[in-house]
């Protein structure tokens, strides 16, 4: 038992610098706007050329309290 409490942090620092380097070259862009396609387009033109996206996603948010518009926060990323 002692053994694993010695190397476990050791393992801990090891087991997140191997899956954020792996995810480190992976790519983001996020843009925001009054019309869900337009947030999406922005954020799509944004991608590298070159590059495939792997993943769209979006968020719809109440601007200004009660009756306020509604944002939406498109998020693109790619590899």
């Amino acid at each position: 038992m002692l053994k694993l409490q010695r190397i476990l942090p050791f393992f801990s620092v090891f087991f997140l610098a191997c899956t954020t380097a792996r995810t480190a070259h992976a790519g983001s862009a996020t843009v925001q706007s009054v019309d869900q396609d337009v947030a999406i387009n922005r954020a799509m033109g944004k991608v590298p050329e070159g590059k495939t996206v792997t993943d769209t996603s979006c968020q719809d948010t109440q601007a200004g309290g009660i009756g306020g518009e509604t944002l939406y926060r498109c998020t693109v990323t790619w590899e």
